[in-house]
Order: C-alpha cells, then sequence, then structure tokens
C-alpha cells in the first residue's frame, strides 16, 4: 500500500510586514496569509486531495491555515489533532524523509502555502521525495521570497 503525506507552512504572519522573527510567538495570520491558506486549500482541491487525518501545531497561525484548507476542501468535520510538539517541524520533516544533512536543510526554503506531498511504502519510508503540487515557476517564486523575508528593504 502506498500512503501520502502531505504538508503545508502556515500562511504569511500580521508579523511579516514588520519584519519581524516570531518563532514560538504565536502571531496571528496576515489578511494576506488568509488569502495564501484559501490558494492551498483550492490547490488540494483541484488535485482531488482528501484527507483521512490532519494534524497541526498548536500555533493560531497553523491552526488556522489548515482551518481554511479543510474548509476549500470540503472536509471541515475532519478531526484535528493538535500538538506543541509540531511546532517548528516542518523541516524536520523534510531533512528525516529526504535524508538531508544539516547544511541542505538550511538551504531550503520552504514557501508558504505551497502544498508539497510524500509518498510513503507500508513502513512509512519516502517511495517519492518531495513533490510540491503547482508548477515549477510559481514555486521558484515562492521559495525566493521566503529566502528574501528578513532582508533589509
Amino acid at each position: 500500500m502506498v500512503y501520502k503525506i502531505v504538508m503545508v507552512r502556515h500562511g504569511e504572519r500580521a508579523w511579516n510586514k514588520e519584519n519581524k522573527f516570531c518563532g514560538w510567538f504565536d502571531a496571528p495570520l496576515s489578511k494576506k496569509g488568509i488569502q495564501e491558506a484559501h490558494a492551498a486549500g483550492q490547490l488540494l482541491l483541484t488535485k482531488a486531495y482528501q484527507f483521512d487525518a490532519a494534524h497541526t501545531s498548536v500555533l493560531t497561525r497553523a491552526q488556522r491555515t489548515l482551518k481554511v484548507i479543510l474548509e476549500e476542501i470540503q472536509q471541515s468535520s475532519l478531526p484535528v489533532q493538535k500538538s506543541w510538539r509540531l511546532k517548528w517541524r516542518l523541516r524536520s520533516r523534510v531533512k528525516h524523509f529526504d535524508k538531508l544533512s544539516d547544511e541542505a536543510i538550511m538551504g531550503i526554503n520552504l514557501p508558504n502555502r505551497r502544498p508539497f506531498a510524500y509518498e510513503l511504502d507500508d513502513n512509512l519510508k519516502p517511495i517519492k521525495s518531495m513533490q510540491f503540487l503547482g508548477d515549477k515557476e510559481t514555486v521558484c517564486k515562492a521559495m525566493e521570497a521566503v529566502a528574501n523575508q528578513g532582508k533589509p528593504k
């Protein structure tokens, strides 16, 4: 059997506009972040994704992103598991699944609102590496935008 796991980085935070790093601070999504969550949900809908389970961190921005996505794909009644252990864990999942070095993972700029998927075998080992949903040009532009966050304007 093949399993799929889809991951999405939360949408833009209100602090992004102020060029502030928030880490574990529970900064809410900005209006743009909410729009990004809707776009992620629409992308998943066009690819006909349906989920058996949903997991998120306890941070409001992550929960809101997931809530909007589930509404977009018409699965808002899906039970959601929330855990503080998922705060700031997206990069570590990618590092583990793709067996990346510390240096390599630090060079990946995971874009907001761009869902990506892995296919896993029965032992939950990746069969296919990270596959972003959407066209390559849009994904590359989104990664570049993340790389430029925090840089002087």
